[in-house]
């Protein structure tokens, strides 16, 4: 934990605006206990259109992810009304229930649990029997709303043998509820607490397509919990559909549901809410103890990236190549002469080491002769104007030439055009 104290500037870490930590504000909150999130990763980039991930990728990943402090992951497998599941749902449970990790493994199976009237030619016995086998001890019945009271009889009879079959191998269950942001909310609650009564360990809520706004979803969960017949855990899972995935998992926190999260926002569609935003978030603004070790942010989602082939977007917050990246005058400037680690930030809230990434300044466009002369200075040159302008002028005439992007001179060719161009002038000035 990286801000215990709830303290707004804290040397080397991060400087913020006091009052995020306004008492008025910290009153209202209402954590989870304990804190705990909910990881995604592994199914969310098994999810990711296109990547490019093999097995022992998904271990590598798996493996950083435990290394990180992730203890709650969560996979999925489906059946879809055929004879056999999806081959790789089915190699990725095999492969991670079957290792060695530190976190706890639920796995959702669309086999586990029927609406009540439509039922999967294989049932919820073979499913559980299956993945036992596997390794699996944790099983996540999914509970859709049944099309009649009939079948909702049906439903629970079912859900009730579920849990019986389960206790009897000694396992247990969390609970997946999708779409609560648009499902008729009694139904909801009652389904919920029907679960809580059988025995099931969490919770597992979805607002599946970005229903909810941050507002919203704080007055929902709070609701939700309010109804719920014993406060047990309860995590919300969000996607990125407006933007709003970061805001509306913080808010789902602070009303006291864990975030489900996935390195990067992996996932299909817009992405989901993103775990290196989300923890950073929280540790800095809010002082919460999430339990991740934040200086891993920025490897594992050059990992991920690496193994699914989906690169993290340049503009990512947290980990993209521009999140630290400098390139306006007077924030070169600050670099070259404060160096990377500098304190305050550079024109950030928050120093890129806290999560695994480094202050790096380039030479654009948008250029000062105050920049050349900082720039030679830090080479250990005593320059005079001449030189100064000479130096500018060869660094911008060299980015001016490049004609794809991206269009800069990183720090290292910077330094050597100013020291040529120096080295030319000086050469000319001997010989005059």
């Amino acid at each position: 934990m990286i801000n215990p104290h709830r303290a707004h500037r804290v040397d080397r870490s991060h400087w913020v605006s006091p009052v995020n930590f306004d008492d008025t504000l910290h009153a209202q909150y209402e954590w989870p206990t304990p804190f705990t999130l909910i990881d995604s990763t592994l199914r969310k980039t098994l999810f990711t259109a296109g990547a490019t991930t093999t097995m022992d990728g998904f271990v590598r990943i798996a493996t950083a992810l435990d290394a990180a402090g992730i203890r709650e992951e969560s996979l999925n497998i489906n059946w879809g009304g055929g004879p056999n599941p999806i081959p790789r749902e089915a190699e990725l449970i095999r492969t991670i229930a079957g290792g060695n990790f530190g976190f706890r493994l639920n796995v959702y199976a669309d086999t586990l649990l029927s609406d009540g009237e439509n039922y999967q030619p294989i049932g919820m016995r073979p499913t559980v029997d299956q993945l036992y086998e596997w390794g699996v001890r944790t099983f996540a019945p999914g509970i859709v709303p049944p099309p009649s009271p009939a079948a909702r009889t049906r439903q629970h009879r079912d859900l009730e043998q579920f849990f019986d079959y389960i206790g009897h191998l000694g396992c247990d269950a969390t609970i997946t509820l999708a779409n609560v942001g648009r499902r008729d909310f009694d139904d909801l609650v009652d389904a919920s607490n029907t679960a809580i009564e059988l025995g099931a360990r969490r919770l597992d809520l979805m607002d599946s397509t970005s229903s909810l706004g941050p507002e919203a979803m704080r007055l929902f969960v709070r609701t939700f919990r309010d109804r719920l017949t014993t406060d047990i855990p309860i995590t919300m899972h969000v996607h990125d559909d407006f933007g709003l995935a970061t805001a509306a998992a913080i808010a789902a926190a602070t009303a006291g549901a864990s975030p489900d999260v996935s390195v990067s926002g992996m996932s299909y569609r817009s992405g989901f809410a993103p775990l290196e935003e989300v923890v950073l978030s929280l540790e800095v603004l809010y002082g919460v103890d999430t339990g991740i070790d934040l200086g891993q942010l920025t490897s594992l989602a050059q990992m991920v990236a690496a193994e699914s082939s989906v690169p993290v977007p340049p503009l990512k917050p947290v980990v993209g190549g521009y999140a630290h990246l400098k390139h306006m005058p007077g924030d070169v400037i600050a670099t070259i002469t404060g160096g990377r680690d500098v304190f305050p930030p550079v024109s950030s809230c928050v120093s890129p080491a806290i999560v695994g990434g480094q202050a790096e300044w380039v030479w654009d466009s948008l250029t000062t002769d105050r920049m050349a002369q900082v720039l030679l200075e830090s080479l250990g040159y005593e320059v005079n104007t001449v030189e100064v302008t000479a130096v500018r002028r060869a660094l911008d005439d060299a980015v001016a030439r490049i004609d794809t992007y991206p269009r800069w001179l990183t720090a290292a060719q910077a330094c050597e055009i100013a020291r040529t161009t120096v080295a030319g002038l000086r050469t000319v000035n001997a010989h005059a």
